[in-house]
């Protein structure tokens, strides 16, 4: 038996990398699985042995008539919603004084508004059974890196929109936690290595300030989404688990793990 048998997902950003791995992850455990995107699955999702491969629906998750839709695809699919994951997302790498306007509103659209708009449409049909509610939030909700100002607000807009939704709709039964990862080897990190003289180097030097000894990997976000959104953590609901190697656990004065 799988962790999640009987319930239906929603997992956002499921295209590629975190959110693909949990998609894959939650349709392995049992779980009917949507995941949606602005760009299709590539290579396309496939069955994992007796698992039904998770569906793909095109969704831009700024707009309140496309994620209404999402949602209704959702429950008339499979007649229920018991776990949302949002975790579509986008970054840019500017200060504040260089972001423009629109780009300012087309990251927290994404980013943070698409939060608001998937729980705000999820809760009514999750309220029916109960459910878990899995944000993907990041350590630059805590602590800021150079150049990531918007991405920083809008993540720490996460955090604190996760703690009052378990707060509202814990006697709905619907529990709501945020995972904030660190350096998780996904596209986003490959593209910004890139961009460094030395992006083999780079990445090595910043593996050596991890006291694991590495990257994260899709796979262990999707490790710990599976048990929030299963009935073993009952009793969880309001926190930010961070998941980033114990990079923040480490006195930055210390130099590199040896």
């Amino acid at each position: 038996m799988g962790k999640l048998d009987g319930k239906t997902a929603l997992v956002t950003g499921g295209a590629r990398g975190i959110g693909r791995a949990i998609a894959e992850r939650f349709a392995a455990e049992g779980a009917r699985v949507v995941a949606a995107g602005r760009s299709k699955p590539d290579p396309p999702f496939a069955r994992v042995g007796d698992a039904a491969a998770p569906i793909y629906k095109r969704t831009d998750v700024a707009s309140a008539a496309e994620v209404r839709a999402l949602v209704a695809f959702t429950v008339d699919r499979f007649g229920s919603l018991d776990v949302l994951v949002n975790n579509a997302g986008v970054e840019i790498e500017k200060t504040i004084e260089e972001t423009t306007e629109e780009e300012w509103d087309w990251l927290l659209g994404i980013n943070l508004k698409g939060v608001f708009l998937c729980c705000k449409y999820a809760l009514d049909p999750m309220r029916q059974g109960g459910g878990s509610i899995v944000n993907i939030g990041s350590i630059e909700g805590f602590a800021a890196s150079p150049r990531l100002g918007a991405y920083c607000a809008s993540k720490g807009g996460v955090h604190a929109l996760t703690r009052a939704i378990a707060v509202d709709h814990g006697a709905d039964g619907i529990r709501c936690n945020a995972i904030c990862p660190g350096w998780i080897k996904t596209g986003m990190t490959a593209a910004y290595l890139e961009q460094l003289p030395d992006p083999e180097a780079a990445e090595r030097s910043v593996a050596a300030l991890h006291p694991a000894g590495r990257l994260g990997r899709p796979e262990d976000v999707a490790s710990l989404a599976l048990w929030l959104a299963s009935d073993e953590s009952s009793f969880a609901t309001g926190q930010l688990y961070v998941l980033d190697g114990g990079l923040t656990a480490r006195n930055p004065f210390t130099g590199p793990a040896t």
